[in-house]
């Protein structure tokens, strides 16, 4: 990752980011479990039907798959960020093409 992705991260984050969590946390939103809840058995939870895994979801189609589950799940928050997210997305985008090393991802015999 370069400077310039870098700072584009680190703005998303500072600018984007922060102040959503401080919304949802202001609300009483908790996305994760930090603990676990003595009432429940188990963590497990069936997985919601009838919505698309992401892999089956076109490139193209992402932000509107995402905005449209931050909003089922009643987190409107999240949702407003579907356009940034995706943008910053093709912004950091890696393009094999021109790397000029090996990736990090395969194993290379010698």
């Amino acid at each position: 990752m370069n400077s310039t992705d870098e700072r584009a991260l680190r703005k998303f984050f500072a600018k984007t980011l922060v102040p959503v969590a401080a919304s949802l946390r202001a609300r009483g939103v908790q996305l994760l479990l930090l603990a676990p809840e003595p009432e429940l058995a188990s963590w497990y939870a069936d997985a919601e039907r009838g919505a698309p895994d992401f892999s089956e979801i076109e490139a193209g189609d992402c932000e509107r798959q995402l905005r449209a589950l931050w909003q089922r799940q009643g987190l409107p928050e999240l949702a407003l960020l579907a356009a940034e997210l995706m943008r910053l997305a093709r912004d950091l985008e890696f393009d094999d093409e021109q790397a000029a090393d090996v990736s990090p991802f395969i194993y290379t015999m010698y």
